[in-house]
C-alpha cells in the first residue's frame, strides 16, 4: 500500500476521515516493518531497536553513552512490548501484511523472555537506563555511566509501569500463562505502589527545558493516566471485571486534584489541567511562580479515559453503579479536550507546546514533541463518540488540525513513515529529546492510530 499524506478540510465531516485510513493502514505497516528489519539483522540483540536520528535519518554511532547499542531504555522496551502486541492483534484483524505477523510474534517472544530476566536479576524492577545483560545506571556530570544495585525496597518507576504493562499484553497475545500471571502480578504491585506514594519518576533528564528530577513536594498526576492504559488492556484482552474500578479510581483521582472542574479554583480558568500537586493537594506553584500545564498530558488523559470507558462498554462489564459513573465521565471529556487543545495547539508552526503556564496564560516551553499529535487525534475522535450533537463538529475540527500538522510537518515519508521528534516555535525540526533518544517504537504513533482506525471501522 501507498501513502498520500492526504490532508483534511478544516471542518470535515465523519465520511471525510474515511479518506485517510490508508495513510495511516501505511504507517502501522511500515514503522512494524521496519521494527522486524532492525530486529533480524542483529540475531545476538534481542531488543527493540528504534536507534536512529530522526532528522539525518542515520542510525547513532553504538558507543554513543546515550543513544548507542549499549544504553537499553526501559521505556521503549515496555512502550514498545505493547506496540507489538497491539499491532499483532489488529494485523490478525486487517491481514495486510501476511508475512509480518510472525515476525512481530518471533521480536515479542524473544524480548518478553529478556525482560524477564533482567527483572528477576534486578530485585524485580526495571529502569529508565540498563545494559543489555540488565544492569540498571545513571549518567553523572561527564555523561559516564554509573552502575547501581537495586534494593527489594526501591521504589516502582515509570519503567516498571511502562514494561509491566507491555509485558502483560505480550504474554497474553501469545497464550503464555505463567508469564501472564506474572506480568499481571506486576502491573498491579505497580498500581498499589502508586496509590501509596511509593511510585517515583525514574526518568533521566536529557532536556534541559523538561526538568524531571523528582522534587520534594510536588505529586505528578502521569502515573494515574498511564495506568488507565493498564486498565483498558485488562479489560480488552481478558474480559476481566475488576478492572473496571482499577482504571476509575486512576480518573476519579485525577479529575479530583488535576482538573478545575466547577471551578473549586476561582484563579484558574475551567477544565485547566495541571501536572503536578503540593502537599496540600493544590495546584502545584513552581520556583518561577507557575503552574504548569502539558496540554499534550491533559490530551492523551482524555483519549486513555475514553479509550477504557470504551474498553469497558464493549465487553459489559461494569455494574450499573459504575455505568452511570461513567456516563459522568464521558460526558465532562469534550470540554476538557476543546480546553486544552485551545491551550496548546500553535496554528502557526503546527503543533502542540510542551507546557503552558496557567497562570499567565502563555507557553514557557515552545517546542512542540511529536506524541502529542496522535494522542490528540484518539482524544479528538473518540470524544466525537460521546459528545452532545453541538460539540462533535469541533472534535472533528481538532482531528483535522492535529492531522494536517502531523502530516505537514512530523512524518518522514522517506523514513518508514515515522515522525520527527520535536519541532522548535519555528517550525524546525531541532534535535530536543522529549524522553528517550529512542526513536518511537509504535507506541504513541501507532496504537493511538489503530484506536482511530478501529473507531472509523465501527462507524463512529
Amino acid at each position: 500500500m501507498s501513502y498520500r499524506a492526504v490532508l483534511l478540510p478544516e471542518n470535515p465531516t465523519l465520511a471525510q476521515l474515511q479518506n485517510i485510513v490508508p495513510d495511516y493502514q501505511a504507517m502501522l505497516v511500515e514503522v512494524m516493518t521496519a521494527l522486524a528489519e532492525r530486529y533480524e539483522r542483529r540475531p545476538d540483540y534481542p531488543f527493540i531497536d528504534t536507534k536512529l536520528d530522526l532528522i539525518s535519518g542515520d542510525d547513532f554511532p553504538d558507543d554513543d553513552p546515550v543513544r548507542g547499542l549499549d544504553t537499553i531504555y526501559g521505556w521503549i522496551q515496555g512502550r514498545g512490548l505493547e506496540a507489538l502486541a497491539l499491532h499483532l492483534l489488529w494485523l490478525h484483524r486487517h491481514p495486510i501484511a501476511a508475512d509480518l505477523p510472525p515476525r512481530l510474534a518471533r521480536m515479542m517472544s524473544d524480548l518478553l523472555m529478556q525482560l524477564r530476566r533482567m527483572r528477576a536479576r534486578n530485585a524485580g524492577h526495571l529502569h529508565f537506563f540498563m545494559t543489555p545483560d540488565g544492569e540498571p545506571f545513571t549518567l553523572d556530570a561527564n555523561g559516564r555511566q554509573r552502575t547501581f544495585v537495586p534494593e527489594l525496597d526501591t521504589p516502582y518507576g515509570y519503567s516498571d509501569l511502562f514494561c509491566a504493562k507491555g509485558m502483560y499484553a505480550t504474554a497474553r497475545v501469545l497464550g503464555d500463562v505463567e508469564a501472564a500471571a506474572e506480568a499481571r502480578a506486576y502491573c498491579l504491585a505497580v498500581d498499589e505502589a502508586v496509590h501509596q506514594g511509593n511510585f517515583t519518576s525514574d526518568q533521566q533528564p536529557l532536556d534541559p527545558q523538561n526538568p524531571v528530577q523528582p522534587v520534594p513536594g510536588r505529586h505528578l498526576h502521569g502515573p494515574y493516566m498511564l495506568q488507565l492504559g493498564t486498565a483498558a488492556l485488562m479489560a480488552s484482552l481478558e474480559a476481566d471485571a475488576s478492572c473496571v474500578e482499577f482504571g476509575l479510581r486512576q480518573i476519579r483521582y485525577e479529575m479530583a486534584h488535576h482538573i478545575n472542574l466547577h471551578g473549586r479554583h476561582a484563579k484558574l480558568h475551567d477544565n485547566d489541567f495541571w501536572e503536578a500537586i503540593d502537599d496540600g493537594g493544590q495546584p502545584y506553584l513552581d520556583a518561577n511562580f507557575h503552574i504548569v500545564c502539558d496540554p499534550g498530558h491533559a490530551l492523551e488523559y482524555v483519549g486513555l479515559a475514553l479509550k477504557f470507558t470504551q474498553a469497558v462498554n464493549q465487553t459489559q462489564l461494569a455494574t450499573a453503579a459504575q455505568q452511570k459513573e461513567i456516563a459522568d465521565i464521558e460526558a465532562a471529556m469534550p470540554a476538557i479536550l476543546q480546553h486544552n487543545f485551545a491551550c496548546g495547539f500553535q496554528p502557526g508552526s503546527g503543533g502542540i507546546c510542551k507546557a503552558f503556564d496557567l497562570l499567565s496564560r502563555r507557553p514557557i516551553n515552545t517546542d512542540m514533541p511529536w506524541w502529542n499529535l496522535p494522542e490528540t487525534l484518539r482524544a479528538a475522535l473518540l470524544c466525537h463518540n460521546v459528545a452532545a450533537a453541538e460539540t462533535r463538529q469541533t472534535c472533528l475540527a481538532i482531528f483535522a488540525a492535529c492531522h494536517n500538522a502531523f502530516t505537514r510537518h512530523y512524518v518522514r515519508p522517506d523514513l518508514h513513515l515515522m515522525a520527527v521528534q520535536t519541532r522548535s516555535a519555528q517550525g524546525r525540526p531541532v534535535p530536543v529529546i522529549p524522553a528517550t533518544a529512542d526513536a518511537d517504537p509504535g507506541y504513541h504513533t501507532g496504537l493511538s492510530l489503530i484506536d482511530v482506525l478501529e473507531t472509523l471501522a465501527s462507524g463512529g
